[in-house]
């Protein structure tokens, strides 16, 4: 239209066009280039390589809401405590990569050039104990590599010139994070972002701390898991096969059981056994069930019963009770008080090393002991292998009350702060707060209906014959016996009948146990699901009548036969673990004997 009205030439229209051109031109090209990506140095700068220090850690974790202690590497579903335990050494940067480890070897080196070691493993990880879903821990170790506050060119700092001395060495640093060294390191280089060292030899004179590891890592852990202390160790410690000793607490209210003949079915178990009626065979692992229990306590507000492998005297047992019984008591400024169903005690056992479900299955059968539906010397007869090589049916005890309470080191002397420490009972003394509360509100509305709540007579005595019914058609089909009636049940609820015709349900609740021999809360260390299946009527069925599981010969033999399926991996575990890693007795005890030597101070 501008052409045609004459308002624009031919020429001036053609160049308007080329110039428009020319700009889309441009434009498309410089789209087409390439990006300039800031250079960093990467290419041609070494990946800076760290001092990291071999420590361990000392630490307490409430295991209800996690799936175990161990991590099931590479699993999404993974919910375990060394998950979080990791994932903190990550977020904090403690945990270096294998590129930037600067204590490896050369043969790690090359292994981690190759792209082949994980950051666990160039850490050289190792735990104490392994503990199952839902257990808890007050004093687990474990042991890793980890960055320290030092860099690798850091030197010693003469008291007589400020030149700087050799590169310091391990012996050199501190040995905890309140004791502080003055070194020379190398100035960082301000227009380094990264605040690596700048790349010369000047150096400047500087006091340092190591990295305070406890208040590091408990700002970025889970309230429940807390880091207590830390030390150096030596370069072979194992948290594993350097720890002497490992005790365990068991944690039940009193109830209605025989502590002193739990204290002597425990008693049995002391020194070394075989344990394999004890535990959960796993046959791919483990092919020794022989293990050293050193001593064991059943302790009450009232009495400590003390056990150990050593011989002692009676007399040297009732004083040793006694004297901790005055403590217990008159230590709080209390009278001597009479035991009740609520009492909480524990149970605690010291052993060497433990199997898996160990500490669980001694509980279940001292709980049968208990009860009085075993006889202490039970206990000999699970012991006794040779004449009863497999392991008779009976269940776990629950993993909620079980501590994994101290791990023992002969060579280890840990470090921990006030600072830290005061934090931590903060938060633990939070936790107990909680739970104490809510115990409080349950038994308060126990006692609640305990006293105020009324029931009918003649309702009772039909629960009692009820059960009393039931409880003899199940022994009746047991035996295949025909069970009668005697009318013990009913002479004792005519002696124990009301003049009226209601009671309170706490006079109900005891003519019930006192008749039928029944309490209203669940077996000690059920779990919920084992209570479903528990009813007032349930007979007990003895241990050693009870069908028995495959004997170890029997499980290897199944492993060793089995055929080229699902069932062969088995095969090549057991060949891996126990074949291959074959050792003599000689050689046993030379490794750990070394082991055992192995430690760290942190003074």
């Amino acid at each position: 239209h501008l052409l045609e009205s004459g308002k624009v030439s031919v020429s001036d229209a053609k160049e308007a066009v080329q110039a428009t051109a020319a700009v889309k031109n441009q434009s498309a090209q410089r789209q087409q280039q390439p990006k300039k990506v800031k250079d960093t140095g990467s290419a041609d700068q070494p990946i800076e390589k760290h001092r990291t220090r071999h420590i361990a850690l000392q630490f307490s974790y409430d295991g209800t809401d996690y799936s175990g202690f161990a991590q099931n590497v590479g699993k999404e579903c993974d919910n375990s405590v060394e998950r979080e335990l990791f994932a903190a050494l990550e977020k904090t940067r403690l945990l270096v990569s294998p590129e930037e480890h600067g204590m490896l070897t050369e043969s790690e080196v090359e292994e981690a050039e190759n792209g082949q070691m994980p950051k666990r493993t160039a850490s050289k990880y190792s735990r104490c104990g392994r503990t199952d879903k839902g257990v808890h821990a007050n004093g687990q170790v474990v042991a890793l590599y980890l960055k320290s506050a030092f860099p690798m060119l850091a030197r010693n700092a003469g008291s007589d010139n400020d030149e700087p001395g050799d590169v310091l060495g391990e012996e050199s640093l501190p040995k905890n994070s309140l004791d502080c060294l003055e070194c020379f390191v190398q100035p960082r280089n301000n227009n380094n972002k990264k605040g690596k060292a700048a790349a010369s030899t000047t150096y400047q004179r500087k006091t340092m701390n190591e990295y305070d590891y406890c208040k590091t890592l408990n700002n970025v852990l889970p309230p429940s898991i807390r880091i207590l202390g830390w030390c150096p160790v030596s370069s072979e410690f194992s948290a594993r096969f350097s720890c002497s000793r490992r005790t365990y607490r068991y944690f039940f209210p009193r109830r209605n059981l025989n502590l002193a003949r739990m204290a002597e079915g425990l008693e049995y178990m002391m020194g070394r056994n075989d344990f394999r009626n004890l535990c959960k065979m796993n046959c791919e692992q483990v092919s020794n069930f022989e293990r050293v229990l050193v001593e064991g306590k059943v302790v009450s507000p009232q009495r400590v019963y003390s056990v150990s492998s050593t011989p002692k005297s009676r007399e040297e047992k009732d004083a040793e009770s006694n004297r901790r019984y005055l403590e217990d008591v008159h230590g709080i400024g209390a009278s001597i008080y009479p035991p009740s169903a609520r009492d909480m005690c524990h149970i605690e056992i010291v052993g060497q090393a433990f199997l898996w479900h160990q500490i669980r299955c001694i509980m279940s059968i001292l709980f049968h002991i208990g009860r009085g539906q075993e006889k202490s010397d039970v206990v000999k007869e699970l012991l006794d292998v040779k004449t009863n090589p497999a392991k008779p049916s009976y269940d776990l005890a629950s993993e909620a009350a079980l501590v994994l309470q101290d791990c023992t080191f002969g060579q280890l002397q840990l470090g921990r702060t006030v600072r830290n420490l005061w934090d931590v009972q903060k938060t633990l003394e939070q936790r107990w707060e909680k739970h104490a509360i809510a115990s409080e509100r349950a038994k308060n509305a126990l006692d609640s209906m305990k006293d105020e709540t009324e029931v009918r007579w003649a309702d009772v005595v039909d629960f009692v014959e009820q059960i009393d019914k039931e409880r003899r058609r199940k022994i009746q089909k047991r035996s295949k016996h025909l069970v009668h009636d005697d009318g013990e049940v009913k002479r004792v609820l005519a002696a124990n009948c009301t003049q009226t015709s209601t009671l309170t349900w706490g006079a109900a609740v005891e003519i019930i146990q006192n008749v039928l021999g029944v309490f209203p809360y669940p077996p000690n260390g059920s779990s919920e699901s084992q209570q479903k299946g528990l009813t007032e009527s349930s007979v007990h069925v003895p241990l050693m009548d009870r069908a028995k599981g495959t004997t170890y010969e029997e499980k290897v033999q199944s492993i060793l036969e089995s055929s080229i399926d699902k069932s062969s991996k088995r095969k090549m575990r057991y060949e891996e673990n126990i074949v291959k890693k074959r050792k003599t007795a000689e050689e046993d005890k030379a490794f750990y004997d070394h082991k055992l030597q192995q430690g760290g101070s942190s003074v």
